[in-house]
């Protein structure tokens, strides 16, 4: 047996073929959904993903991981590699005037020697500063970084510039242009850079990776760029579901993780969290029986006067107890965040999508610099990508089930400042059908991270 590597595609070739049907069974899923799709009613199609087709091939980044399977049966194939991969030899990978952590430190030269992989970066780890050591190292091939947010693209391109004083570094987003061998790119605008960098760079990078794991325009990309042996993905929360998971290890490799969110506290390098969930009373008396989770979600959690209310008392309170309180409320909607902010008043912004960069800053800004205490709220804009090390509370008003995005969330409020020690965190137990499970599941996220979590 003998796999053969190349940089995009590998290929399993072997006399087994029981061995490589095993192989194809172990790596397919069933898609969430299919039996609802036309052509799975139609019976053209099994409703299955297979990461290993009939044939052997697969993508390159599960190798890895194919290699530990076949381990486990005593197998050991003879790797042939179409080309020279070996690991690099770096250039010096650190920057004048930062003191790496030892994880940093760690993660960093695990990349560089791995040659790709995810680099598991809990929120407030020091992320950037991880990407810029890579970039460092790797200075004189040509890069393409790769945002699903032009906020966090130019942050990341005034740190590079400004604070690490790297040249030659460009980027591409909606409104402008700046050509750069280094090339910072959201998705959307990935079409600008095809002709300069798709056949040539030797570097890739994806900043919250988790987010490009099944679009339909997200994951091609990351699948392309033919050159780059050098592949690297940066996420605190790298998705656990197999089809997304395998999605992003096959276009940029296994995980790679140091020290975990619980690690980083027990270190002092991120601020504890005190997670209270409020054990709120069950208000539809059956009549959400019948409805749609829209209609639930509506009625129970954007327009519930009694939810709300909890949520400004929690506010009333944080503002009596603490005078410099920095609040973070977090909605799905805009029309819950339209009416919080008539309910709350006072210091109070709502960002929302449509505001531009700049607006975001000047607001943020605000939020940072009030002489007294300040609410900003948000929806998903404020999630990731997002440095505000002042937050003193955050409040999950929003709901929802997914681990990413209640982690991501949490994530915002975890930096260290000097103005706290710790940071309290508000989300709430609903009782009403959908949002009962929902609630649940976010408790179970945040337990899973560690996490003592109170109920009032």
């Amino acid at each position: 047996m003998e796999i053969q590597v190349s940089n995009i595609k590998s290929k399993l070739v072997t006399d087994n073929p029981k061995l490589l049907k095993a192989l194809v069974k172990l790596y397919t899923f069933k898609v969430p959904g299919s039996e609802f799709s036309s052509a799975y009613r139609a019976r053209r199609w099994s409703g299955d993903k297979k990461f290993i087709s009939n044939t052997g091939t697969f993508r390159t980044g599960l190798l890895p991981r194919i290699l530990d399977d076949l381990k486990k049966i005593d197998c050991t194939p003879e790797i042939k590699y179409k080309k020279t991969n070996l690991p690099v030899t770096p250039h010096n990978w650190q920057i004048e005037g930062f003191n790496y952590y030892d994880y940093q430190e760690d993660l960093i030269m695990r990349g560089l020697n791995q040659l790709r992989g995810i680099i598991k970066s809990p929120t407030g780890s020091g992320k950037t500063l991880i990407m810029a050591g890579l970039i460092k190292g790797l200075m004189g091939r040509k890069m393409v970084i790769l945002f699903n947010a032009k906020q966090l693209l130019t942050q990341t391109y005034e740190f590079l510039t400004q604070t690490c004083g790297f040249e030659g570094v460009g980027l591409c987003y909606g409104e402008g242009y700046v050509y750069g061998d280094i090339m910072l790119c959201t998705v959307q605008s990935i079409e600008k850079i095809l002709d300069t960098h798709l056949d040539d760079a030797e570097v890739l990078m994806v900043d919250e990776c988790h987010e490009f794991a099944n679009g339909k325009t997200t994951l091609p990309a990351i699948q392309a760029f033919p050159k780059a042996e050098y592949r690297f993905g940066f996420t605190a929360t790298p998705p656990k579901e197999p089809i997304p998971k395998y999605n992003l290890e096959g276009a940029l490799g296994p995980i790679i993780e140091s020290k975990n969110t619980a690690n980083l506290i027990d270190d002092g390098k991120l601020a504890k969290p005190i997670i209270q969930l409020i054990d709120r009373s069950y208000a539809a008396s059956g009549l959400d029986e019948d409805m749609s989770y829209l209609e639930v979600y509506d009625e129970y959690i954007v327009n519930n006067d009694l939810r709300n209310k909890i949520i400004r008392e929690i506010v009333d309170d944080i503002r009596k107890r603490n005078k410099q309180a920095r609040i973070l409320i977090l909605t799905k909607s805009l029309d819950h965040g339209r009416t919080l902010e008539h309910l709350l008043g006072g210091s109070c912004e709502f960002l929302q999508g449509c505001n531009s960069v700049g607006e975001r800053y000047e607001a943020i800004s605000r939020f940072r610099g009030c002489g007294e205490s300040s609410i900003l709220i948000g929806t998903k804009i404020l999630q990731t990508g997002v440095n505000i090390e002042e937050i003193t509370h955050f409040i999950n008003a929003r709901g929802m089930k997914s681990e990413i995005a209640t982690l991501q969330a949490l994530g915002r409020a975890l930096r260290r400042h000097d103005s706290k020690e710790c940071v309290y965190i508000y989300d709430f137990l609903d009782k009403e059908k959908y949002l009962n499970e929902h609630s649940r599941a976010r408790k179970k996220h945040y337990e899973r991270e560690g996490h003592e979590v109170k109920v009032l």
